[in-house]
């Protein structure tokens, strides 16, 4: 069988990159689908436009600087030819102003986006016949992290949600339901977001160390390379 050839691109973010990116590699490359090349600088690694080629999946763990002009216009060439993307979590902090990747991410986190307090929560699917989620239990239950309200919805842009959780005014948060996963098309390229996926410096990995994170994350993956699902 062929591996799923991806991309990790990491290097920045506001949370402990130096632990999730590896963890996440590492995931990816367990489940025995996956061949995982990690970059900590985007930028020289997206200008070689020929070896871009070569991948079928780009993961993003990555909220920082702006990448060069180059890099940027290889990577969303590159997925409106049909390269995928995972988005995971924070990665939808990054690159204000930057109106492509925000249209591929879809939900932004811009003024008026927030959080409550780290604790655990339901996450309920919302589309059970989605191959990502075809087969998954309809609830997740007390899944440890960050849940993220108020996102942006940027451009206009469509989108699919997976599932979602109850962001409850007792944590911090608006009251409302949340999205927590979406799916989307741009270009040829399939987007698998994860709203989900917190680690913070110093803090435990909880949250990725969760199984059904992993499952949605592993499955979230294959989808966005292939447009099924194998993986349980």
């Amino acid at each position: 069988m062929k591996l799923v050839k991806t991309l990790l691109l990491t290097g920045e973010n506001n949370h402990d990159w130096k632990r999730s990116a590896p963890y996440c590699k590492n995931l990816l490359e367990e489940s025995k689908k996956f061949e995982v090349d990690l970059t900590t600088d985007p930028s020289v690694s997206l200008t070689d436009k020929d070896k871009l080629s070569d991948y079928n999946l780009f993961f993003v763990d990555y909220n920082g600087p702006q990448w060069v002009d180059p890099a940027k216009e290889n990577f969303i060439n590159a997925i409106r030819n049909g390269t995928n993307v995972c988005i995971l979590h924070a990665s939808n902090n990054a690159f204000d102003g930057w109106v492509e990747y925000e249209e591929i991410c879809a939900l932004m986190w811009r003024t008026g986006a927030g959080h409550g307090k780290y604790h655990k929560f339901d996450v309920e699917v919302t589309d059970p016949g989605h191959p990502i989620t075809k087969g998954l239990p309809l609830v997740f239950k007390d899944h440890p992290d960050e849940l993220y309200h108020g996102l942006s919805h940027m451009h206009n842009t469509d989108y699919h949600v997976l599932a979602t959780a109850f962001s409850s005014v007792d944590s911090g948060g608006t009251g409302q339901e949340e999205p927590m996963v979406l799916v989307k098309n741009y270009g040829d390229g399939r987007i698998f977001h994860l709203i989900l996926g917190h680690v913070s410096g110093g803090g435990g990995m909880d949250t990725f160390e969760n199984r059904d994170f992993q499952t949605l994350l592993l499955r979230g993956c294959e989808w966005a390379a292939t447009g099924d699902c194998a993986l349980n």
